[in-house]
């Protein structure tokens, strides 16, 4: 009888061996959905958060203005209300727009949550269009807000123009842009205390949290739609692929 050859495993030792299980292969990625469930909770959290301290604005009580604005909101409602109210709404409804369940589920809900966040973000980048040349630490915060205004108009709108071609990867990674603009408002109140704890002088502070408010958050989303499944690199930025040459 021939010995068995050692490089080959018997019935017994492979019946033994530690290959890998499913739930075992399901481990991996399930971290990854824990980790995104974490996130959309912080994010959600955040953005409660912002919304609850912003509306504050919308009693138009001057105790609640910042000091070196009053007299610019007392002067300009309207535009703030416009603003405020606009942001409040938007980011309040935007975490709601990244749930798979609930656009798989209730895709009519989706799409209608979605709409009114397009006209909230209207109303918030109009407003915000209107405020910023009024803002403090000219030009340089008032530059930076107004760069902020258009790209959430934009980036809004190119998310809305990709839903309606039902090009659904690239609406997505231009929502997510929206909504990472939307969230600026949460990353300055969280950027001035910090510069202030700092020992940064308020003007100084101030101007830098007028483009760092939106350009780190646009990282971060840069981020994760690079990260998002089947998402190629023409839907992440934006661009049409070009035709494939003749013949």
């Amino acid at each position: 009888m021939n010995a068995p050859d050692p490089r080959v495993p018997s019935a017994d030792t492979a019946a033994a061996a530690p290959y890998p299980t499913a739930t075992a292969a399901a481990r991996p990625a399930a971290r990854p959905a824990r980790g995104r469930r974490a996130g959309w909770w912080t994010v959600t959290a955040l953005a409660f958060l912002t919304a609850l301290f912003t509306a504050r604005y919308l009693t138009l009580d001057p105790e609640v203005f910042l000091d070196q604005q009053r007299a610019v909101y007392l002067a300009h409602r309207g535009s703030l209300v416009l603003h405020v109210g606009g942001g409040v709404l938007a980011i309040l409804l935007g975490p709601w727009q990244f749930l798979p369940r609930l656009r798989a589920r209730r895709p009519g809900l989706h799409r209608l949550t979605g709409r009114l966040y397009l006209l909230a973000v209207l109303a918030a980048g109009t407003g915000g269009l209107l405020m910023a040349p009024r803002g403090l630490v000219g030009p340089v915060a008032p530059i930076g807000f107004t760069g902020l205004a258009v790209l959430l108009l934009l980036s809004s709108a190119l998310a809305w123009r990709a839903a309606r071609r039902r090009d659904i990867l690239r609406h997505r990674a231009w929502a997510v842009r929206s909504f990472a603009l939307i969230m600026a408002a949460a990353t300055l109140r969280i950027w001035l205390p910090v510069m202030d704890l700092a020992g940064v002088p308020f003007d100084q502070a101030y101007a830098t949290a007028a483009w760092t408010c939106w350009l780190i958050n646009l990282v971060v989303a840069e981020h994760v739609i690079a990260r998002l499944p089947g998402l190629p690199p023409a839907a992440r930025t934006g661009r049409v692929p070009a035709a494939p040459p003749a013949g």
